[in-house]
């Protein structure tokens, strides 16, 4: 489907007309542009569905942990196996957009240095090392700083986790619900984490 995608929106890109024949190259990226924006124009909904997934998957945990009864439980389940499907479809939808997306990029980035030089840039030689070393790099910045926001999320784990075991320890009515927990400083620390890391 990804292929197609691209295929298809550079086909339509170049049969736009938009242009002269001269910059068919720029119809094709215009034509993929489109695509890729028409792909992240729902992508608010899908990540909402995604964000779902971690609080159907807390569910059956916390139902476990709090000695509920076990129809709870049966539902917490269908919610969690419904949740499974969801995480899947956004896994598939974020890998289609972003392939769009670096096809995009990539190729205005081969447009842009044709018209600074003003010589056809079609083809780059991988044996050259600096090509080599600089497709290295590129491709290690998403390592980067995926392990950055892996290592964020697990101080913020941490500290609301912390936090969490002071509450029970202070107000054991938590546990047998004769005390209501505060929530607001858990959400605080969550959102202090996101914005200074």
């Amino acid at each position: 489907m990804i292929c197609f995608a691209i295929l298809t929106s550079v086909y339509l890109g170049e049969s736009s007309g938009l242009t002269d024949a001269k910059h068919k190259v720029l119809r094709g990226l215009y034509g993929t542009a489109i695509a890729t924006v028409g792909m992240f124009s729902s992508g608010v909904f899908l990540l909402s569905i995604s964000g779902f997934g971690p609080i159907a998957d807390n569910a059956g945990s916390i139902v476990e942990m709090s000695g509920e009864d076990e129809h709870v439980r049966d539902i917490t389940d269908r919610l969690d196996a419904v949740e499974n499907v969801k995480k899947a479809s956004t896994k598939g939808y974020s890998v289609g957009s972003a392939s769009l997306a670096c096809f995009f990029l990539f190729s205005a980035y081969l447009y842009e240095v044709e018209m600074l030089t003003e010589k056809e840039f079609k083809v780059f030689n991988t044996a050259e090392p600096s090509v080599f070393v600089g497709g290295h790099l590129g491709s290690m910045t998403v390592f980067g700083f995926s392990g950055w926001s892996i290592a964020v999320v697990g101080f913020a784990a941490e500290d609301v986790i912390q936090e969490v075991r002071r509450k029970f320890k202070e107000h054991p009515g938590i546990l047998n619900y004769t005390e209501k927990p505060d929530y607001k400083q858990c959400v605080a620390l969550v959102n202090k984490a996101g914005c200074e890391k």
